[in-house]
């Protein structure tokens, strides 16, 4: 892994003494389960299920997405995945957007991230 991959990760909120201490210290490692990333559905099906108002796929989805950010220390949005998840567990929407207006901006920030280094 670069050191301007590097950097961008943890400008962009990954906790990078957690997920170096997951991975053993493998930044090799580390770079391509976050390129594997762009491949994960998670954020899409949250999406797709959250617009036909069907929370308990959304609740799915947002959990899967919530695992995943655990995995690579995305801290970035972990907060706001984590309140996402809380609210769609309750069987609600009310109060959703907020939370997933600020997964989706973060999300959109780190595919470009990972978009920009994944040929490198």
């Amino acid at each position: 892994m670069d050191d301007s991959f590097k950097k961008e990760l943890i400008e962009w909120g990954v906790d990078w003494e957690d997920v170096r201490n997951r991975f053993m210290g493998n930044e090799d490692l580390i770079a391509k389960f976050m390129l594997r990333f762009l491949n994960d559905p998670s954020m899409n099906s949250l999406s797709k299920y959250l617009g036909e108002e069907n929370v308990s796929e959304a609740f799915k989805a947002v959990h899967a997405l919530k695992g995943v950010s655990a995995n690579l220390g995305l801290k970035g949005f972990y907060s706001q995945v984590f309140d996402l998840t809380e609210i769609l567990r309750a069987g609600s929407m009310e109060g959703y957007e907020p939370y997933y207006d600020h997964i989706k901006l973060k999300y959109d920030d780190l595919i470009g991230i990972l978009s920009r280094h994944q040929s490198a």
